[in-house]
């Protein structure tokens, strides 16, 4: 059976306007009494990765937000927003970002993520250490951002639940993992299953291309899209902006492990055409390695020039030492020229460039990259 995703046009955030769009997609689905209860204690989970205005489109738009909570309170629920910020205080990105003025206006608590506990994963990955506040929830909506990542191509509704994960939990994963790039696909795909969310709204209104997810440049996309199967969500999300979904590491893990709906004919769209809305010429991230047509014994000795990579502009970067104190193999150092990325110990997990504040650090590509025109 076909997962269902609605797709609405909405071309700015002009708050009835925002708030008519996403109430249409969650009607499409069957209005939000089919995913939220009377009583229901319900966790809104947006993209806060860091402190960003809004126009940045680094964050989950502030309106898309407040639309989901006047919808949830219609029915009745008990409403809370959290999330885990890759870079700085949960509160001063809430604040930055236009979040914290909604929840203030609305009346709705903003959650600390920092009490942990442990739950089951459905796979490979047998369990994970989540916040507290998640696994309490009787219902989680997941409401990310369509951004471009340099490890994972895009990052949508799967990979917004990984926000889940509090702090410093989330470096260690990419620890974990490695270089192994498509188990860290796998561990997001499992995580989601794990978490459950009833429902996402993906906010499409002005996305990211480019140099994503925290320093690219937005892009007006002018859609809002929903679904009660994340990866679905991602599927159309990517055939949104024109890549194929079997092209991304999230889809291609989801479809290995059958989670979720993996291609496009797999998911009946509603509300507006996809073919009406198809944003052209979106630029996305160097692809991420041609390791896969490499014998094994020479993948080591050829890795700088397989690999996309993090890469320093001088130009840009200050020396502040964020990247350095959140690379998970300790690859960055400061050096009298600026900081400098150690390529030997560097797992290309793109924690640097996702977490750098002034947007100093790109995608780089190996020279086979380069020559061979991937």
């Amino acid at each position: 059976m076909a997962e269902t995703v609605s797709l609405v046009q909405c071309t700015e955030y002009d708050r009835d306007r925002t708030f008519a769009a996403v109430e249409r997609a969650v009607d499409l689905l069957g209005g939000i009494r089919a995913f939220v209860r009377s009583g229901s204690r319900v966790l809104l989970k947006p993209n806060l990765l860091k402190a960003s205005p809004p126009e940045a489109a680094v964050t989950t738009h502030p309106e898309i937000l407040r639309a989901v909570i006047r919808l949830a309170r219609s029915a009745g629920a008990d409403v809370t927003v959290g999330d885990s910020p890759g870079l700085g205080d949960l509160r001063r990105v809430a604040e930055r970002s236009g979040i914290l003025a909604v929840l203030d206006e609305e009346g709705v608590p903003l959650a600390d993520f920092g009490q942990e506990v442990m739950i089951k994963g459905p796979g490979r990955f047998q369990r994970f250490e989540v916040a507290r506040i998640a696994r309490e929830a009787d219902v989680i909506i997941n409401l990310p951002k369509l951004k471009t990542h340099g490890m994972t191509v895009l990052t949508g509704a799967v990979k917004n639940l990984f926000g889940c994960v509090p702090g410093k939990r989330k470096v260690q994963w990419h620890f974990n993992t490695g270089v192994d790039h498509a188990a860290f696909a796998l561990m997001l795909v499992e995580l989601a299953a794990a978490l459950k969310p009833s429902l996402t709204i993906m906010d499409a209104i002005t996305g990211m291309e480019g140099n994503g997810p925290g320093s690219g440049d937005p892009r007006r996309i002018g859609v809002v899209l929903a679904g009660a199967d994340p990866v679905a969500v991602d599927v159309v999300a990517a055939a949104l902006v024109g890549a194929a979904p079997g092209s991304l590491p999230v889809i291609l893990a989801a479809e290995a492990a059958r989670v979720g709906a993996c291609r496009l004919d797999q998911v009946r769209i509603v509300g507006d055409r996809l073919a009406d809305v198809v944003v052209r010429d979106f630029r996305f991230p160097p692809r991420e390695h041609m390791e896969w047509a490499i014998p094994e014994w020479a993948r080591k000795s050829l890795k700088d020039a397989l690999t996309t990579r993090p890469v320093i502009d001088r130009q840009i970067c200050i020396s502040c030492g964020i990247c350095q104190k959140d690379c998970p193999q300790r690859a960055i150092s400061s050096a009298s020229r600026g900081m400098t990325i150690d390529y030997r110990r560097c797992i290309r997990c793109f924690c640097c460039q996702e977490f750098c504040p002034h947007g100093a650090i790109t995608v780089g590509k190996g020279w086979a990259l380069k020559l061979f025109g991937r």
